[in-house]
């Protein structure tokens, strides 16, 4: 996988897809700014680079397809620019990119148009169009075989931004040669891939706590697995819309003693504040255990914790889910291979 840093951007258009798909509140404020923060690193390099132009684009929730206004980038864009310190000109047509308009501009939704998902040639090309070189800077989409990830990719020199390989290299670690024991946290209510993903993880972890939705399917089907690593669910029954305090305090034992935590997913549901007490209490057995490599991922987990208190005591923050997941279960990702080939 080839790396920016093998770029020379100088004079360069670069097109840079970063992930962007952030919560916004009620009132159109940001929850969380880890995913812009952590392009930054990327975005810098290339303009003390010398790029002519960076061309970002994004995603924000599910359009379908078509152009949904209150899906638009703009309010993101506007929260970026504080943040990266750069102007940033939103472009709502691909042939309205042109390098008089600012050093960064940024697509609007990719999602808007269909061939974003549909991985279409003819859309990836006309993205290719605007730019020499790619950077993908979007680890949390690169499990996705679309247009921006996948097809543009094969049709420009392709590179890996910084936080990309950062995000691969962390994670790989901690499954592949982690300081035991390794304890894996998982729950939330996107349970298939999960599901699917339990025995794969139960042969290279010691331990598995389970919360939230995940944990009710996993005693409703009764579902075994080939690994070796013990199993812990909710003591309170199945069903549950948040873990209690018994298994708070067993998973906060189990947290204890760890020498790696890998946390996907909230223990509860998190949207209803009701039931956001047994994260709170998995999120301070974590950062208790101070000597454990603890990597926390999923945007419903870092949107369930963005307002805790001492999150830089979180060793590292995936900004990627699924992707992260799917890494943990593959080794590697759609994204990353083509980015070795082109």
């Amino acid at each position: 996988m080839r790396s920016i840093d093998e770029v020379d951007p100088k004079d360069k258009r670069v097109l840079v897809r970063v992930d962007w798909n952030v919560t916004l509140g009620k009132a159109l404020q940001l929850v969380d700014d880890t995913r812009i923060m952590r392009t930054r690193k990327t975005i810098e390099y290339l303009l003390a680079g010398g790029a002519k132009q960076i061309v970002l684009c994004a995603h924000l929730g599910k359009p379908g397809g078509k152009v949904v206004p209150e899906l638009s980038l703009a309010q993101v864009v506007k929260y970026a620019e504080k943040l990266i310190g750069e102007p940033i000109s939103l472009v709502s047509q691909f042939s309205s990119v042109s390098v008089s308009q600012s050093r960064v501009v940024m697509l609007e939704n990719l999602r808007f148009w269909e061939g974003e998902n549909a991985n279409d040639e003819e859309f990836s090309q006309e993205l290719a169009d605007l730019a020499e070189v790619y950077v993908n800077e979007a680890f949390g989409v690169s499990h996705r075989a679309v247009a921006s990830v996948v097809g543009v990719a094969k049709l420009l020199p392709s590179y890996a931004g910084f936080d990309l390989l950062e995000e691969v290299e962390r994670i790989s670690k901690a499954v592949e040669s982690p300081a035991r024991p390794l304890v894996v946290v998982m729950g939330g209510s996107k349970v298939e891939d999960k599901l699917k993903l339990l025995d794969v993880i139960s042969r290279k972890a010691d331990t598995l706590l389970l919360g939230g939705k995940l944990a009710n399917e996993y005693q409703k089907r009764k579902i075994e697995l080939s690994g070796k690593a013990r199993v812990i669910i909710p003591v309170e029954g199945d069903e549950l819309l948040d873990i209690g305090e018994g298994t708070s305090k067993i998973f906060a034992e189990e947290i204890s003693k760890a020498q790696t935590v890998i946390w996907n997913g909230p223990m509860g549901k998190v949207e209803d504040e009701q039931y956001r007490a047994g994260t709170h209490k998995l999120y301070e057995a974590l950062i208790e255990n101070e000597p454990a490599d603890v990597i926390v991922g999923g945007g419903d987990t870092l949107a369930a914790i963005s307002d805790e208190a001492h999150l830089e005591r979180i060793d590292y923050v995936s900004t990627g889910g699924g992707a992260m997941l799917k890494l943990i279960e593959n080794g590697t990702l759609v994204g990353l291979e083509v980015l070795k080939i082109t």
